[in-house]
């Protein structure tokens, strides 16, 4: 990376623009950046890191003020830089945040930083980014460097030197971190951490699974103390010792389990013992009771003998009477028929009078057919009639329905004939319409236009009458503001020239004895200046130019909104264009009472357009509409005539129909088809049923007698002397099944009784005493409890031997799965130990991002070393220590220096000013080689290193320059910041910062005369 111009504006001391040639500067490869104290030499470093990295290094970062209290309110602050990194020409303009006064009103206006990044291609600048984020990424990737690296690399900044020689080990830590980017060992670290926590979490997790299987199994063998190594489950399972006491208790349970079974299998035996007794016992108690309720049976049996020998009887006369009964229920039946067919024949004869012409009170069956032909034949003659009744039904529907139609056509007509009278008028209206909101829709933009252009001047006119008063008092403002303005800055200039004139005695005052001076650089203070009488101090001079700065932007601000106010006013007169006021308002009045006349109508003009194509087609449809009509009129009137003859004919035949003779009822002339049909079929059916009557009460009275003859006889064959007394001999049907039921349980019980008697085995039984039944129950049931009592005791062992061996297995998985993750802690948590310093296995307790760092250091040792012999005459070198400073925790990052005229190492802080110079430019040259190559091996080819220069005496400054001098080989360029006379007279080209009052300026020297 090569500088080659830079330009300052408004920013540091810099009130104005500076341009700095670095390609002049450049030509002799050892250029000096010199002036006064206080008069910017560093700020020139800070606006080459600002324009790169938006930032300056140092603790002037922390100000977060960069802009120039010199420069004028509205000088936007700003830095270009023009550089080459490699075969790449590239431009950086960047600017700091800064607050501008506001240009209409009082106060100030934030302004946001910015940035642009180009490129020259092809003989023109290509913009990269212009934003702030992309804009850092991109110097980082091209320089491969952050700020802090590049600071330390090509800035060696002021004071920086003696702070890291002289640091501890924890602040050296921190700054070795920044530069050589070492935070991934540090996350390195926090990852083990990190995965140690995961892993004893997840061993943790393993361990309580496996105590709750523990647990489990200790309650499945009802355990009550706890094993002795419950406390630390790690080490018993490393160990085997809980594999051992697993297998000892499924061993104990597996023993109780054999011992459970073995007792429940003699209870068992017992058991069957005590039921085959208890089932002996019973059967000789129920024989022995069978045995006495059969002799009981039969003695009752025997006591009613006389009884069962009556109903014996009974049920005998019963079944020969029951032979009578069909003959009796068949004559029964035939009275019934007979006085049934008997009473229906008086009553159809006493209706059957009136039906047959001259018959007499005796009706015989030939008088009865005759009428019954007919009636039927008048009967045949009306059904032949309904086809011709349906027709005149239909016909007299159709000639009300033709009768309507014809009213309906007719009405049509007459309304068709109204409306081809009407529509003529209503169309010409609606076409007048139609006209009329085509023009209104024509007029309605120009007066549109109209009301926009009036609304516009109106407020123009408003506009400029506020405005010509806001410019009045504006004007006032800023004569006002004038005043108290040339009043701060002549106020602020009296006391910047009072604290000028005392300046000296207040930088003797800050001089403290063995210290070098801010100015000269010498440690020796032969005759200090006294302090001034004016007693004028910074914080005063700061008040005034504060109070000076205040009332300028205040009178910037208010001149800005003058010539704001003029030029819109100015703009408003133009545009009003020598338009009266007065007549605005009305006119827009006027103009928007003719636009809301006009809306309706434009809004109307489809609806009229669609109303005019209405009526055309209403009035096409009703031309239509009336002929058809016309025509369907016609048409109804042939058809109404023809149904009238149809019906007349209809008519004449219904009247022969009536007149026919035979008829058997007298109908009436206004009776309908179906109302003669029915009296003719009632008829027909009344003289059949007379007919069927007088036969069925013939045939029963023949059938009674024949029975009761047949009945008599019957009685007599059974036994019995008249049909009344085998009726008298039946039973109920209830009475029979009682019978029956007595004799046939009585039957029952004396067989099964002598059965049972007859019995072998309770014979035998009767033979033997009887058995003692509650003994025997009393011992099964106690042997029945102690059974249940071992089955359930070898059932509780065989299911406690049971989860025992599944506990077991599942103890024995999660043990197997615990030790890899057991293993896998420990190897974490040593590694993590280790990078952390805390292992025994690191004895320098040194973390990994220390030890990395070290590394870096003992690099950075070296590289310094071969500048530091040639600077001090071989005198002085750098050492790298791991050992821990005192009151350090942590080791590996400590520095000694090593005096060759006796040999001993000492502390840096025993150091002169001079020396501690020395040792630490040759430290920040070997620190800014050792990060470029960390870095990438990015070639850094312009080198500042400011200030220090003053504590050194002839010699030892020319050893330093020479060493510096070497910094040149390859092209390098070095710029040296200081103001040491020496350094002015032995380096030709020099770019000096000359202070002043209003601002810091720069000039070029190329030679010294």
């Amino acid at each position: 990376m090569r500088l080659h111009h830079l330009t300052i504006t408004a920013f540091g001391p810099f009130a104005g623009t500076v341009e700095v040639d670095f390609d002049d500067l450049s030509a002799a490869g050892l250029f000096l950046l010199t002036g006064a104290t206080g008069a910017g030499k560093s700020s020139v470093l800070d606006a080459v890191c600002f324009a790169l990295y938006g930032q300056v290094p140092g603790d002037r970062a922390g100000a977060k003020h960069l802009r120039s209290d010199h420069a004028s309110p509205h000088l936007a602050p700003e830095v270009v830089l023009h550089l080459s990194i490699g075969e790449r020409q590239l431009s950086f303009t960047r600017s700091p945040a800064w607050a501008r006064p506001k240009l209409r009103g009082s106060g100030e206006t934030s302004v946001p930083a910015h940035v642009l990044v180009q490129e020259l291609r092809d003989g023109s600048w290509t913009t990269l980014t212009s934003r702030l984020d992309d804009a850092g990424l991109l110097v980082s990737d091209l320089l491969g460097m952050t700020c802090a690296q590049f600071t330390q690399v090509a800035m060696l900044p002021q004071g920086r030197f003696q702070a890291f020689l002289r640091a501890t080990s924890a602040e050296r830590h921190s700054l070795l971190q920044q530069l050589f980017r070492t935070d991934r060992f540090e996350r390195i670290e926090h990852w083990l951490v990190e995965r140690r926590i995961a892993a004893r979490r997840a061993s943790d997790a393993v361990a309580d699974t496996v105590l709750e299987t523990v647990n489990r199994v200790r309650e499945a063998m009802a355990a009550d103390d706890d094993p002795a190594w419950v406390d630390d489950l790690a080490s018993a399972a490393d160990s085997g010792e809980i594999e051992r006491w697993l297998h000892a208790v499924t061993a104990a349970t597996g023993d109780a389990e054999a011992v459970a079974t073995r007792a429940s299998e003699n209870a068992d035996l017992e058991l069957a013992g005590a039921q085959r007794r208890l089932s002996t016992a019973q059967r000789a108690h129920e024989l022995h009771a069978r045995a006495v309720h059969a002799r009981a049976d039969l003695a009752s049996i025997e006591a009613r003998s006389a009884d069962l020998e009556a109903h014996r009887c009974r049920l005998a006369d019963h079944r020969r009477a029951a032979t009578l009964g069909g003959l009796a229920a068949a004559a029964t039946a035939a009275s019934r028929v007979a006085a049934s067919a008997t009473r229906a024949w008086e009553m159809t004869s006493a209706g059957l009078a009136e039906m047959v012409p001259g018959a007499s009170a005796e009706l015989d069956p030939t008088r009865l057919g005759e009428a019954l032909r007919s009636t039927q034949d008048a009967l045949a003659l009306a059904t032949a009639f309904g086809p011709r009744a349906e027709a005149h039904e239909a016909g007299q529907e159709r000639l009300g329905s033709v009768r309507n139609r014809l009213q309906s056509v007719e009405a049509s007509i007459a309304e068709a004939e109204l409306l081809l009278a009407q529509q003529p008028g209503v169309i010409a209206e609606a076409v007048a319409a139609v006209h009329e909101a085509r023009a209104a829709a024509a007029r309605r933009p120009a007066v549109l236009g109209r009301i926009d252009k009036l609304e516009a001047c109106l407020l123009d006119a408003r506009r400029a009458e506020l405005v010509g008063l806001e410019l009045a008092a504006a004007r006032t403002d800023v004569l006002t503001a004038t005043g108290f303005a040339q009043q701060a800055r002549e106020h602020y200039l009296d006391l910047r020239e009072a604290r000028i004139n005392g300046m000296a005695g207040e930088l003797a005052g800050q001089l403290a004895s063995g210290c070098s001076c801010p100015v000269c650089g010498s440690a020796e203070h032969p005759s200090p200046a006294s302090a001034s009488s004016s007693g004028v101090g910074r914080s005063q001079e700061d008040a005034a130019r504060k109070a000076q700065e205040d009332a300028e932007f205040d009178l910037q601000a208010r001149q800005v909104g003058v010539a704001t106010l003029e030029g819109e006013l100015t703009t408003l007169t133009a545009r009003l264009d020598g338009v009266e006021s007065a007549r605005l308002a009305p006119d827009l009045e006027a103009a928007r009472d003719e636009s809301e006349r006009l809306e309706p109508l434009v809004s109307a003009v489809e609806v009229l357009v669609a109303r005019e194509a209405s009526c055309r087609t209403a009035l096409a449809a009703a031309e239509k509409s009336h002929q058809q009509a016309l025509l369907e009129r016609a048409a109804l009137a042939t058809e109404l005539e023809e149904i009238l003859a149809a019906l007349k004919a209809i008519q004449g035949a219904w009247a022969a129909l009536l007149g026919v003779p035979g008829a058997a009822l007298a109908e009436r002339r206004d009776a309908t088809l179906a109302e003669v049909i029915e009296l003719r079929t009632r008829a027909v059916r009344t003289l059949a049923a007379g007919l069927r009557d007088h036969e069925a009460w013939q045939s029963a009275e023949t059938h009674v007698r024949a029975t009761a003859a047949q009945v008599e006889a019957a009685a007599a064959a059974a036994g019995f002397t008249t049909f009344a007394a085998a009726t008298t001999a039946l039973l109920t049907e209830e009475e029979r099944a009682c019978l029956e039921a007595t004799l046939s349980d009585a039957d029952l019980t004396v067989r099964a009784a002598r059965l049972t008697l007859a019995d072998p085995e309770v014979l035998i039984a009767l033979q033997r005493p009887a058995p003692d039944l509650t003994a025997c129950t009393l011992a099964h049931e106690d042997a029945l409890e102690r059974a249940r009592t071992a089955v359930s005791a070898s059932s509780a062992a065989t299911v406690r031997s049971a989860r025992c061996n599944a506990l077991s297995d599942q103890l024995d998985e999660r043990l197997t799965s615990w030790a890899p993750i057991r293993e896998r802690h420990r190897s974490i948590a040593a590694l993590a130990a280790l990078v952390e310093g805390k292992s025994v296995d690191n004895p320098l307790k040194m973390r990994l991002a220390a030890y990395v760092l070290s590394e870096r250091l003992r690099q950075v040792v070296e590289a310094a070393n071969e500048r530091l012999g040639g600077m001090t005459d071989q005198r002085y070198v750098l050492e790298h220590s791991d050992d821990r400073a005192f009151g350090e925790q942590r080791g590996g990052l400590s520095l000694r220096v090593r005096d060759a005229w006796n040999g001993v190492l000492r502390d840096p802080a025993t150091l002169s000013g001079g020396e501690t110079f020395v040792v630490s430019l040759a430290l920040a040259l070997g620190l800014a080689d050792t990060v470029a190559h960390e870095a990438g091996g990015t070639d850094i080819d312009t080198l500042f290193i400011d200030e220090g220069f003053g504590s050194l005496d002839a010699d030892t400054l020319e050893d330093v320059m020479d060493t510096l001098d070497s910094l040149r080989d390859g092209g390098r360029v070095v710029g040296l910041v200081s103001h040491v006379p020496e350094l002015r007279s032995r380096i030709s080209t020099q770019l000096e910062v000359i202070k002043a009052r209003t601002g810091s300026t720069v000039r070029t020297a190329l030679s010294v005369g």
